[in-house]
Order: structure tokens, then C-alpha cells, then sequence
């Protein structure tokens, strides 16, 4: 009977998949040229749409050289989650955030993760594994990946950029999910949605 149900649900998934509607037409990239240029970049991309029109749209991704990020969710041996509180710009006001940040070029991802762990927290970790990516925005280029971080202790030593202001705050994980959950109170709740998935800890 298990069996048959398994099967059933397989061939439900099937069935709903070839009722998908089709996706529309790709858009032809036409041409790129450079617009304004700090931390973040704004380049501006020309398109021609499937019916023939031609649009123009603004595309972000931090300094020039750098194609991604990285997000970790780290835990002690306990459960608990590593958080960091800091002063955040957009939102104009300290935050909640997972610990995270550019992946340099040439580095390797899981290796970025451990770095920015330690330099704004002050933890290290047993294990590290990356587990997924997705865009920053809709009109983004930028690759955001995710981590999680297992066995992490204060054992290592914070090294904090000349603007960051990070102070390492461990919360519960019913704790955590309340400050996902509050309105403002947190960034990158995308990617701390989906590190919790994967952990199994939704």
C-alpha cells in the first residue's frame, strides 16, 4: 500500500509539471555599458523583448571583480544560532543579520564563509557546508550563496572592517525565527529562510 501511494504521488507531480504553463520568450541581451560605479554598480543592459520591442533596464552587483556573496548560518553545539547586530544603511538602523560577505575572486566559497564567520563574529567552526545560491534581487547580478556552519565556539578572533560595527549575539532558534518573522527587524531573511531549510530547522 506504501508503494502505491508513492507511486500515485510521483505520478500526481508528473501530471502537474506537464500541465505547467509554457515559460515566455527569453529576451536578447543587445548591448551593456557601464553607469555609476562605488561599492555597488549600476550597469545599464539593453534588450530586445520576444515581440520585438527594445527596453532598457538598470542591473546591480557590488565592485567591479566581485560576482558573489555569502551567507552563514552558524551553529554552536547547542543549536543555537550566531547572529550578528549591526548598524545597517538602507534600513538606517541597527539590525539583525547573519554573519556574511563578498566572496573574493579566486577564493572559494566555503572558504569565504569560514573567513567572514571569524572576522565578524569571532567564532570558528567543526564543519561547513555551502548548501545552495540564489540572485540578490530581481535586477541583480549578484550570486548570494548560503551556509551552514556547525560546531561554531567564540574561539577564534573578530577582525572587523573600519565600517562594520558587528556584535556576535547567540539566540534559540525559536528566538531567531521570532526576528524573521518581525517586520524591520532583520536583512537577508531570504537567505536565512533558506539555511533554515536546509537545516531542517523550519
Amino acid at each position: 500500500m506504501t508503494d502505491q501511494h508513492e507511486t500515485s504521488a510521483v505520478t500526481d507531480n508528473v501530471a502537474a509539471e506537464s500541465s505547467r504553463p509554457a515559460d515566455p520568450g527569453p529576451w536578447e541581451l543587445l548591448d551593456e555599458e557601464p553607469g555609476f560605479r562605488r561599492f555597488l554598480t549600476v550597469r545599464l543592459r539593453r534588450y530586445r523583448m520576444p515581440d520585438g520591442r527594445e527596453v532598457e533596464w538598470d542591473v546591480i552587483g557590488p565592485e567591479i571583480g566581485v560576482t558573489s556573496g555569502v551567507t552563514v548560518l552558524p551553529l554552536t553545539p547547542d543549536g543555537r544560532i550566531v547572529t550578528i547586530r549591526m548598524f545597517r544603511a538602507g534600513p538606517d538602523a541597527v539590525v539583525t543579520n547573519l554573519p556574511g560577505g563578498l566572496v573574493e575572486p579566486g577564493e572559494e566559497v566555503a572558504v569565504a564563509g569560514a573567513r567572514e564567520l571569524e572576522e565578524e563574529t569571532g567564532y570558528t567552526c567543526e564543519t561547513l557546508d555551502v548548501v545552495g545560491w540564489q540572485w540578490s534581487g530581481a535586477s541583480s547580478t549578484f550570486r548570494k550563496y548560503v551556509a551552514i556552519a556547525r560546531g561554531c565556539r567564540p574561539d577564534g578572533k573578530q577582525q572587523l572592517d573600519e565600517t562594520e560595527d558587528c556584535v556576535p549575539v547567540e539566540l534559540t532558534v525559536d528566538a531567531f525565527r521570532a526576528e524573521l518573522r518581525t517586520p524591520g527587524a532583520m536583512t537577508g531573511i531570504d537567505a536565512a529562510y533558506l539555511a533554515l531549510d536546509h537545516a531542517g530547522l523550519l
